[in-house]
């Protein structure tokens, strides 16, 4: 996992072929910037307002979730965001992996990071993770999460 500020994104263009271009989109978002899903050269976008929250809607504590073949970028945009984090390997699969939409539930104990404007994650598919968790009472955050075939796949 690499957490940082979106104005050293460059440090991190040689890790992946797909990372410059999708970099240079994300640094175009703002506050202003429409809700919806992007395709760019080597990746894919959704831009949302999410509200956070540490529970699922049902009130159970959050599930950490994986990928084998994507890795992802949590950027915000606006607001504060924490995502739980945890090595695949420390944790308990809790559903079937799921190729078509390339995810799998876990649980255990995580870590957590806090991200504010202008900050981004990257989640490789040994890291476990749980976005959109509130910093404290729950707020609406805008972020974007691109996804990009990671090419070192598990």
């Amino acid at each position: 996992m690499i957490v940082a500020n979106i104005k050293d994104a460059q440090r991190y263009y040689g890790i992946n072929p797909s990372f410059e271009k999708a970099f240079e989109f994300l640094k175009t978002l703002n506050e202003t910037f429409d809700t919806g899903s992007v395709k760019g050269d080597g990746f894919k976008a959704n831009v949302s307002v999410i509200k956070t929250s540490d529970h699922t809607p049902d009130g159970e504590p959050k599930k950490l979730e994986a990928h084998r073949d994507y890795l992802d970028i949590h950027y915000c945009i606006e607001g504060f965001e924490a995502i739980g984090y945890a090595d695949i390997d420390s944790l308990v699969q809790v559903t079937e992996y799921d190729a078509q939409q390339d995810y799998l539930l876990l649980n255990g104990d995580m870590s957590k990071v806090v991200l504010g404007k202008g900050d981004f994650c990257i989640v490789f598919p040994e890291d476990a993770h749980a976005p959109a968790m509130c910093v404290g009472s729950a707020k609406n955050i805008k972020k974007a999460v691109v996804k990009i075939k990671d090419k070192f796949m598990r």
